[in-house]
């Protein structure tokens, strides 16, 4: 009875351990990502919650890495404006916002000046 007894305290040990890892990874470590909008690339998608449209865009962080990144948006976008995409590693994108062409890091900047 108290080797059962052990072995669930461990279980649920490992198991709130392994919970916090993955709400810890949901949460931190976003990473900036920096795309143009290119109306070609969206998507109208079957609505869910306020959800309307489905971008696939290139996007680039602050050294110039680039990343295909899809994100979802309630409206269409301005063609041709910069986003800046906070992306977690689990969760992908959770925010953007649209920033100037003179707020986008120097790597980034070079890859839109071609």
């Amino acid at each position: 009875m108290k080797s059962k007894k052990l072995w669930l305290g461990i279980g649920a040990v490992v198991l709130i351990v392994l919970c916090m890892g993955v709400a810890f990874l949901a949460t931190q470590g976003k990473t900036d990502y920096y795309t143009q909008i290119d109306n070609r690339w969206v998507t109208e998608i079957d609505p869910h919650g306020t959800m309307n449209y489905e971008y696939n865009l290139d996007a680039y962080d602050e050294t110039g890495k680039e990343r295909d990144i899809t994100f979802e948006t309630s409206k269409v976008l301005t063609d041709g404006a910069y986003l800046c995409l906070k992306v977690a590693p689990i969760r992908g994108v959770v925010t953007w916002a649209e920033v100037q062409y003179d707020e986008l890091p120097e790597a980034v900047q070079a890859v839109y000046s071609k």
